[in-house]
């Protein structure tokens, strides 16, 4: 569906992407919200702590009567992504759990289209961090106003933040290399596993905003040769 030309879609993570988005949401004390039947307004908590694969709730939530045989939909966000967790909220202790092995689908909204960087091709990018150091990347997708990196560096501390400014270079295929300042849309840090970083460009010059097209049109041609 789309609304004021923002294409929304939604997509289920994989296992490590599900639990990186627990840990966020639990980092991040972010409100899980439900609806239930037999109660008229939504219920709101957080995830308390995790134990034995389990997504803990705090005991407060004990105080209504929850169903544990049927699926519920829980809401939450990190930052402005929107994600979902499909679950049953079981009870074990006197605490209200739910599987942290739990699906955890993700509404992504996009104004332009991102285009998958084909994994055959030649590519190379980097976060600068400092004059000598930057953080080796590949290019999962760009679009007009963006793209976004898997980053190499593995670390249980987010060396990103959202609305952070940093400085970034790619080159993908046959076009030349680029340097840009780019806005932190979105991190999704995922145990033992690189880090994803959403990037939004700034203050990109006109010849930059043509390369980045061409690089589109690039995928564009060569998903059109593919599928034919």
């Amino acid at each position: 569906m789309s609304s004021g030309g923002i294409t929304e879609f939604l997509t289920e993570l994989s296992d490590n992407d599900s639990l990186a988005a627990l840990r966020e949401a639990h980092i991040k004390k972010s409100v899980l919200v439900f609806k239930i039947d037999v109660y008229p307004n939504p219920i709101t908590t957080f995830i308390d702590n995790f134990l034995d694969k389990r997504a803990i709730l705090p005991n407060a939530l004990m105080d209504f009567k929850l169903p544990t045989d049927k699926e519920v939909s829980i809401k939450f966000n990190v930052g402005t992504e929107i994600f979902f967790i499909k679950t049953f909220i079981k009870s074990h202790m006197n605490r209200y759990y739910f599987d942290m092995n739990s699906k955890v689908i993700q509404l992504k909204r996009r104004r332009e289209p991102r285009f998958l960087v084909p994994k055959k091709w030649n590519q190379s990018a980097a976060i600068i961090l400092t004059a000598s150091k930057q953080d080796k990347c590949t290019v999962i997708d760009i679009s007009s106003s963006g793209i976004r990196l898997e980053t190499e560096i593995k670390s249980d501390t987010p060396l990103y933040q959202r609305d952070d400014i940093i400085r970034i270079r790619f080159q993908i295929y046959k076009r030349a290399e680029m340097i840009s300042t780019a806005i932190v849309r979105f991190v999704l840090n995922r145990p033992n596993t690189p880090t994803i970083v959403g990037l939004e460009f700034a203050e990109m010059p006109d010849v930059q905003k043509k390369r980045v097209i061409n690089i589109i049109e690039d995928i564009n041609l060569f998903d059109s040769t593919v599928r034919n």
